[in-house]
């Protein structure tokens, strides 16, 4: 996984959470390696903060739910309930 750290673009909020002992370890390793790989100092909450944007935007299901929670509510158009009431036996003269 390659991390895009970006500045925040919302007000923050604070999230306070214990993490098990082995994830902290290998956050703390994946902190090194990140500072390791990029030369510069990285804090471990702007990690886990992009870690979790990444995993968030990854999950198609929920990009899908998203979607169909915010598409407006489109009425039939006119062409499609003309089509329903022929099917129906209901043809319009």
């Amino acid at each position: 996984m390659k991390l895009r750290l970006k500045e925040k673009e919302t007000p923050p909020v604070q999230l306070r959470l214990l993490l098990p002992g082995a994830l902290n370890e290998m956050l703390n390793r994946y902190v090194e390696y990140v500072r390791a790989a990029s030369g510069r100092e990285v804090d471990p909450k702007e990690i886990v903060v992009e870690i979790l944007q990444q995993f968030v935007e990854s999950d198609r299901d929920f990009r899908k739910s998203q979607k169909r929670a915010l598409a407006p509510i489109q009425e039939p158009s006119l062409k499609k309930v003309q089509q329903a009431r022929q099917v129906n036996g209901h043809a319009e003269g």
